[in-house]
Parts: C-alpha cells; sequence; structure tokens
C-alpha cells in the first residue's frame, strides 16, 4: 500500500466518526494530508466512489438506520448527519431511497424488510445451533485499535484477516494475547453488500501510526447492550435477531444499529470450530439506565 493509501485510512476513519461535521473535499484533503486532486484521484480508485458520493451515502444509510430505529425527528437526524437544511436532507434522501423521510419513517420495519438477512425463528436453546447468556446494558471505555478493514458481504470476511493483523502486531513487538474484536459499520439491506465495511482489530495500549494496509482507531468508549454468543459463526446472524428482539422488549433502551462490536475470546479466529464464544456488542442511545 502505497503513502497515500495509507493516508486514506486515516482519512476513512475520520469519515466514520465524524458524519455530522465539515466532510467536504477540502477538509477531508487536510485530515489525510494530501492536495484535494490527489485525494480524490486516490479515493476513488481504491473506494470505487467519490469522496462526495461516498459521504452522502454513509449519512443517508445512517439516517435510514435512525428513522427506522428511533423516535427522532426528520429535522434531528437530518442535522446528526450533517445535512444543515432539511429540504436538503429531504431531496437527497428521496432521490436514495424513492420516498421523503417521513413517509419512509411512516413505513417502520417495512421500509428496512431486508435489513435481517437470513431471518428465521430463533431461540437461545442448542436446537438452534447456539447459545446466548442473558442481555445487560454495559459501558465500554475507549479502545485503541489497530485494524485491517474488509469491504464486501460480512459473511465472507476471511478468517485469514485476523492472521494477517496478528502477524504485523507480532512484527512491531506488540505481544501478549491481545484481544481480536470485529467492528461491522453498516446495516445489510440498506447498504450494498460489496460496500459494507467490517473491521478486523486488535486491541492496543494506545495510538500507532497507519502502516500499509493496518490502520488506527479510536472506537470510542460508549453504552452497549452485550450479550455473549456460543456457537458457530455461521449463526450471528440469527443471533443478532434475538438479540435485537430482547432490546425492543427493554424498556427505556433504545438499539440505534451500528456499529457493533464483536469481541472473541478465541486467541485466533477459526470459521470451523462449532463451540466460538464472542461477547456481542450492540450500541445504545445516550441515557440509558
Amino acid at each position: 500500500m502505497s503513502h497515500a493509501e495509507s493516508r486514506l485510512l486515516q482519512c476513512l476513519v475520520h469519515v466514520q466518526s465524524h458524519l455530522d461535521g465539515d466532510l467536504s473535499l477540502d477538509a477531508l484533503a487536510k485530515v489525510a494530508g494530501l492536495s484535494p486532486g490527489h485525494l480524490h484521484r486516490t479515493f476513488t480508485a481504491r473506494i470505487g466512489e467519490t469522496p462526495n458520493a461516498y459521504v452522502s451515502r454513509l449519512r443517508l444509510e445512517r439516517a435510514a438506520l435512525s428513522l427506522w430505529l428511533r423516535n427522532a425527528t426528520v429535522g434531528a437526524v437530518a442535522k446528526e448527519v450533517g445535512f444543515g437544511r432539511h429540504e436538503t436532507f429531504t431531496r437527497a434522501f428521496r432521490r436514495r431511497y424513492g420516498v421523503p423521510p417521513t413517509a419512509f419513517k411512516s413505513r417502520g420495519a417495512t421500509a428496512l424488510g431486508s435489513f435481517e438477512p437470513g431471518r428465521q425463528p430463533a431461540s437461545s436453546g442448542l436446537q438452534s445451533g447456539y447459545a446466548l447468556s442473558a442481555t445487560r446494558v454495559v459501558t465500554l471505555e475507549d479502545k485503541h485499535l489497530a485494524f485491517i478493514r474488509h469491504l464486501g458481504p460480512y459473511e465472507s470476511v476471511p478468517d485469514s484477516i485476523f492472521d494477517e493483523l496478528q502477524r504485523w502486531a507480532r512484527g512491531r513487538g506488540i505481544g501478549g494475547h491481545r484481544p481480536l474484536l470485529g467492528i461491522g459499520h453498516d446495516p445489510p439491506g440498506l447498504t450494498p453488500p460489496e460496500r459494507l465495511r467490517f473491521d478486523a482489530a486488535v486491541m492496543l495500549d494506545g495510538p500507532v501510526k497507519a502502516d500499509g494496509d493496518v490502520g488506527y482507531q479510536l472506537l470510542r468508549g460508549r453504552r452497549y447492550a452485550f450479550t455473549t454468543h456460543v456457537g458457530p459463526y455461521s449463526t450471528l446472524v440469527p443471533a443478532y435477531m434475538e438479540i435485537v428482539e430482547r432490546l425492543a422488549a427493554m424498556p427505556g433502551v433504545t438499539f440505534v444499529g451500528v456499529p457493533v462490536v464483536e469481541m472473541y475470546h478465541e486467541t485466533r479466529i477459526d470459521s470451523t470450530l462449532e463451540f466460538n464464544h464472542t461477547d456481542l456488542y450492540l450500541p445504545l442511545a445516550p441515557g440509558v439506565p
């Protein structure tokens, strides 16, 4: 990976955590330390979208998810994803989803029928191929992470991406059994499968500089719904659906969709194992008791 592409990783991390801020080409070029023209060319070649198209898509996908999951006004959601004018947001939303945001919100879950891929009747008993612990609200503190990003369907994330990350850590003297994490940034059904962002990550003691395919990000502390899953990774989808149903029945809890964090108990990721232990963290709105 070139120096410019390493800077691009830094830019992508900035975008995902500043959807409500200035994400113009000039602002992103300053973050990346590149000229606007250089960033535009590198970004488009590497990501397959222009910076403006990428930012607009992420903002609108996040807005659609918020309208479905939360009891928030259209104006509040528009502001949260960086649209200063309600009218501009409405036009952009209609172009992407075919209906204005008010109509999308009123349709509720039917607007996102494909948000739950592979949905099936789920039970936490072993007859479903997995088991779940009770779900409770916890707070995670800030986490320093080195990561490698995978673009594409979540089910196609290869085990080898975690092996590559661990080799990188060992090569830089980062020893010990560091926790491995997976971060899903996008909702299937809203985001095209080929655009889904998954970060294979390893926990660090502090910040590091981006290095080749390995980037750095700070996972900000927040409140999550925490559940432990035991079973093959192939059963994570129905497990997530069961947890979402649990959250809907918990008073005072508002699930905000993404990013979803997986923390793996295993020291090496092996999707062929039948009894993997994975801590699942689903993000909640602030103010959860």
